[in-house]
């Protein structure tokens, strides 16, 4: 494959409310709650799915079969060489149409060592809208330690462990890298774009309120296990306009606004505002507007957006990026 695609929305049912949102910046008809996450260009199953999160190409194919059967046309031999046939990346827009639950993902170390996964869950938050005063949860204000996160699975008082998180107020623009363990809750009225490690892992901390009673609250693993994947000390929240080196070994980010040029790579890109258009060597001319997203293979060659549009260009970790620290 070697022509950029437009992708269709990948939402499927969640145990939280949302979707409005990314239906509104899609320019789309508002339709059904607990659709709240859209997966894009997802090469990832959700937690004990096998077909929910996988993206489908135009031509009916799911891109996790496309990529396995062709991986150096859509990521390029250096990333291949280096993190397999897989994009190493999930990107998602995500709207919180309530308070997510206090939770935090395991680090790369604990999913190979209990799930036998290559990837953890260190994640980042783009956001690009967000009501006045809405506001994100994230890290702990005091550390903490093993018996008081066992109290608070136990008793589930959502309060008592909000008030131990460090609130952080958001508009559009802002970006915060979550690293792996960080206990966080995403507040309700912010649309985000998210970009992760590809995988679906989430300690919930507090499940009772959103009904997660499956064993999938704890990853199947027991609360004593699962809570060993949780940071216990404090740190500051990491937040920016822009993603901070640390970043790259996971992910990277680029904000491109009117005319750029940019190098070969697999990418994901997200129309944010405006409209435009993504040229490319090997293929036509794809109009971009707010709300579009488009896939582009490594194959496409180096390719140039035109006009007034502005776009979040997501992309997979560097092939030469060190080994990841959480």
């Amino acid at each position: 494959m070697n022509s950029p695609v437009r992708l269709e929305p990948n939402q499927f049912p969640r145990f939280y409310r949302g979707g409005p949102r990314i239906d509104a910046l899609r320019g789309r008809p508002e339709q059904a709650d607990h659709r709240p996450e859209d997966w894009i260009g997802s090469t990832t199953t959700a937690l004990g799915e096998q077909r929910d999160g996988l993206s489908t190409l135009p031509d009916g194919r799911l891109l996790r079969d496309a990529v396995a059967a062709d991986p150096d046309a859509f990521l390029g031999p250096d990333h291949v060489a280096r993190y397999g046939p897989e994009p190493a990346l999930l990107v998602k827009l995500l709207d919180a149409g309530e308070r997510l639950p206090v939770h935090s993902h395991p680090g790369r170390a604990f999913a190979a060592r209990h799930l036998d996964l290559r990837f953890g869950k260190t994640e980042a938050w783009l956001i690009l809208d967000a009501e006045p005063g809405a506001t994100v949860h994230i890290g702990l204000r005091e550390p903490t330690d093993e018996a008081t996160l066992r109290r608070w699975v136990d008793d589930q008082d959502a309060d008592e462990m909000l008030a131990a998180l460090q609130p952080v107020e958001v508009s559009a623009g802002d970006t915060i890298l979550v690293p792996a363990g960080t206990l966080h809750a995403i507040g309700a009225g912010i649309l985000l774009l998210e970009l992760q490690e590809p995988t679906d892992l989430s300690v919930l901390l507090e499940w009772r309120r959103f009904g997660v009673d499956d064993g999938s609250e704890h990853l199947n693993l027991g609360w004593p296990t699962a809570l060993g994947s949780v940071k216990l000390d404090t740190e500051a929240p990491r937040r920016g306009p822009a993603l901070p080196p640390e970043a790259d070994v996971y992910f990277r980010a680029q904000r491109v606004t009117g005319d750029a040029e940019l190098d070969p790579s697999f990418a994901i890109l997200v129309a944010i505002r405006g409209t435009g258009a993504l040229h490319s060597e090997r293929a036509d001319s794809l109009a971009l507007t707010r709300g579009d997203t488009v896939l582009v293979p490594f194959a496409a060659g180096r390719t140039a957006v035109s006009g007034n549009v502005e776009l979040i260009r997501c992309l997979p970790p560097a092939p030469d990026a060190p080994e990841a620290p959480w």
